[in-house]
């Protein structure tokens, strides 16, 4: 996304860096998520105490301060344009929906050797 950023006319370098941006943004999110989720799995296998637990979360909820305040600063302070930040963001999801459309047009392979 970020290459088509560049090749269409008009402010290329901003809307590149939207992308880039709105990709930090989406990396920010995966990882608060996905640590959010490792303290819950860790807690219910109770492999984790009351502490740990609350550590985590604590950790869970300062990554998504931090994505508010680059979100602020990506749009509000160095003015990236918006579209472009949501590109960027939503770009791993289109290319997961693209994937999966790939495989899912793929021919099933015969597994019985024929």
């Amino acid at each position: 996304m970020t290459v088509v950023a560049l090749a269409l006319p008009g402010a290329r370098g901003a809307r590149a860096l939207g992308v880039v941006a709105g990709g930090v943004l989406a990396w920010i999110s995966y990882r608060g998520i996905r640590s959010g989720a490792d303290v819950l799995v860790r807690a219910a296998a109770g492999g984790s105490r009351a502490h740990g637990v609350a550590i985590g979360l604590v950790k869970f909820f300062t990554r998504y301060a931090i994505l508010a305040a680059a979100g602020y600063l990506f749009l509000a302070r160095w003015r990236l344009p918006a579209p472009a930040v949501f590109a960027g963001a939503s770009s791993f999801v289109a290319a997961v929906a693209w994937e999966a459309v790939r495989q899912a047009k793929r021919r099933p392979r015969d597994r019985t050797g024929a």
